[in-house]
């Protein structure tokens, strides 16, 4: 390999060229006004020191981006095996694209996927992914509670932000600060409910000319956590070994990082397909099983379209992990990778996290209807 370049810089030049740029918005498509609020917002809470104590920010955009790069190239969601042979016209494999800084912070999501497919009765479908290796029981909470929101009603204050207003008091070191504060629930718009989010400053950098969206603002699509454990994000960043490992150290060193850089790969994506199908499963049980008492404030034809993507989520990516099972029963590595992504400690909290807030609030709700019903049996209070 002549002038070798790293993987995470080649992925790097990719990610900046197709990150979104909110001020090109200005204008086109929303007011230069709005714009303006929304990246005042931006940029103070980037200064406050709540942004500058984060712990997870910096190391958090790998993530992205190799996910962004391996979700695509690896095929993660085994879609050559499972539409390789489709010859209908409307077919498309996945992409994935970054979110827009201010998504990215205000959204809390970090890649918008875009898949059209038989799952999908070839719709184009968009999903949420905000990427962690945090296993902090509090803050993977605080990522499961995000509750989707979006744009302002009404009788929301004049001037403001969607996503806040700003205010000065006294940080931790006496000093006076400027932090922001989201807007109160009651002046925003959305279905008001976790898994799901939206995104406002959408733009399908990938393929301008024949966008997977409208430029602008995705209402409602489903949103989900993956991650992994840190050590398999460290190898992932720092990409395949290149030939100089090798005539420095030896064959021996090239060979021992290559094999290190594909357990982690592969090791990932078992991560992540068993993230996405249990959540995008649990988050259609969910919506499924909303009481009246919240479905009946909600906009209808949002409801009605995060059902849909519910189901079709839900049926593409456990389609995905029940391919990928069937694979690994001949490939040892992926049988290794398969296993270990059982005992990841991201994974585990991901999965404990994801019953605490998709399923166990309704399937109460359901087991106490079911109960209600005459000859209601112990096996249909569960089902």
């Amino acid at each position: 390999m002549s002038n070798p370049e790293s993987f995470l810089k080649r992925i790097e030049q990719l990610y900046s060229t197709l990150k979104p740029r909110p001020e090109k918005f200005s204008e086109s498509v929303y007011p230069k006004e709005e714009v303006a609020r929304d990246l005042t917002m931006l940029s103070t809470y980037q200064q406050s020191p709540e942004y500058q104590r984060g712990e997870e920010r910096s190391d958090s955009v790998l993530l992205e981006k190799t996910f962004i790069h391996l979700s695509e190239v690896d095929d993660w969601f085994q879609e050559e095996d499972r539409f390789g042979d489709d010859e209908n016209e409307d077919y498309e494999s996945i992409v994935a694209i970054p979110s827009s800084e201010v998504d990215d912070t205000f959204g809390h999501i970090d890649v918008i996927g875009t898949i059209r497919n038989a799952d999908t009765d070839y719709e184009r479908m968009h999903f949420a992914i905000d990427l962690t290796y945090n296993t902090d029981s509090e803050k993977l909470r605080k990522k499961f509670s995000w509750l989707h929101l979006h744009g302002l009603k009404d009788n929301a204050p004049k001037g403001v932000s969607e996503f806040g207003d700003i205010i000065t008091d006294r940080g931790f070191d006496g000093r006076q600060h400027k932090r922001t504060r989201p807007l109160r629930n009651i002046f925003r718009r959305g279905l008001k409910v976790p898994g799901f989010a939206s995104a406002k400053y959408y733009e399908d950098t990938n393929n301008t000319w024949d966008p997977a969206h409208d430029k602008g603002r995705i209402d409602v699509m489903p949103r989900l956590v993956v991650g992994y454990s840190p050590e398999l994000a460290e190898i992932l960043a720092q990409g395949p070994p290149d030939e100089s490992i090798a005539r420095k150290y030896g064959m021996g060193e090239y060979e021992k990082r290559m094999n290190d850089f594909n357990t982690a790969k592969t090791r990932a994506k078992w991560c992540a397909l068993n993230e996405c199908a249990e959540q995008a499963s649990a988050i259609h049980f969910m919506i499924d099983n909303l009481p009246e008492s919240k479905t009946e404030s909600m906009d209808k034809d949002e409801l009605e379209s995060a059902r849909k993507q519910a189901a079709a989520m839900d049926k593409y990516f456990s389609g995905a992990l029940e391919q990928a099972r069937k694979k690994a029963v001949e490939d040892p590595q992926e049988q290794e990778a398969m296993d270990y992504a059982e005992r990841d400690e991201v994974r585990n909290e991901i999965q404990l996290r994801t019953g605490f807030t998709f399923i166990d609030p309704y399937l109460k709700k359901k087991e106490s209807v079911s109960s209600s019903q005459p000859g209601g049996s112990d096996e249909q209070k569960i089902a």
